[in-house]
């Protein structure tokens, strides 16, 4: 069995890890849970930009803990190193490319759902938020046919390449466009030609303007790709961002329970 973000001597301070074993596949993840004696924070799923977890991923994540349980999946590449040649030769090996070229379901969505049941909403009925970014931007539509997500963020999605494509099956389109509690936010730099705005616009027709809005962003540069990590971010959208899934997710009374006991610091 192989491991996704094989590198068992690296978590940044105050994260805990834990693997997520799935068919073939190991996962690494990260928790980060700064909930309080009796209040337990609300958890949202950041999913990482090509390629991996990098330590603007860790700034993005810390910030977000301030207010969230934040879980870190590792879906591809080395964690804690910008790797791409491993990173694509691991898309490559799990069969990813046709799919992603064209207007496929990536085969990550299905290990992700079921690790956002387990380790995310914790099998439990509490709602929570999925971040997707680049490479995984609209993983975070194809997660939030799942009624517990009650608040999705597509930042720069980039995959599949089609302009329009938003890698769903027809499955997926009915049960989000049936879904009246699902509120999403969309976020993309005007002149990002990795991103095309194509994308966020057919969210927007598959979700009604009632559901979605998107954010065209102009600032430090309208040409450039991450919104929401590394010298590019967006502080605006980050502050956008917080203030939405704070609107949408509500911290809880703690019942006791710890289900996350196979994690380790």
């Amino acid at each position: 069995m192989t491991e996704a973000g094989d590198a068992a001597d690296w978590c940044p301070d105050g994260w805990q890890r834990g693997t997520f074993p799935h068919r073939d596949h190991s996962h690494a993840f990260y928790v980060i849970d700064r909930s309080r004696p009796g209040l337990a924070l609300p958890s949202v799923m950041l999913m990482h930009e090509f390629p991996g977890i990098t330590t603007d991923l860790v700034q993005l994540a810390n910030t977000l803990a301030q207010d969230f349980r934040v879980v870190v999946p590792s879906i591809f590449g080395r964690d804690g190193a910008r790797k791409p040649v491993e990173a694509l030769k691991q898309i490559c090996v799990r069969r990813e490319v046709q799919a992603l070229a064209r207007n496929g379901v990536s085969a990550a969505v299905g290990w992700l759902r079921d690790f956002a049941d387990e380790h995310v909403a914790r099998r439990r009925d509490e709602p929570y938020g999925v971040i997707g970014m680049c490479f995984s931007g609209n993983f975070a539509l194809a997660l939030a046919v799942d009624p517990r997500v009650a608040a999705a963020v597509v930042a720069q999605p980039s995959i599949p390449i089609w302009p329009c494509a938003l890698g769903l099956s027809q499955e997926n389109r009915n049960k989000l466009q049936s879904r009246t509690d699902l509120r999403v936010q969309g976020y993309r730099f005007r002149r990002d030609w990795i991103s095309p705005a194509a994308k966020l616009r057919a969210a927007e027709r598959l979700l009604g303007l009632d559901k979605m809005q998107t954010f065209p962003l102009s600032e430090p540069n309208e040409r450039q790709h991450s919104t929401l990590t590394g010298d590019s971010r967006n502080e605006t959208a980050l502050r956008g961002l917080r203030s939405f899934l704070a609107e949408r997710l509500a911290a809880r009374p703690d019942n006791g329970q710890q289900l996350d006991g196979d994690l380790v610091e």
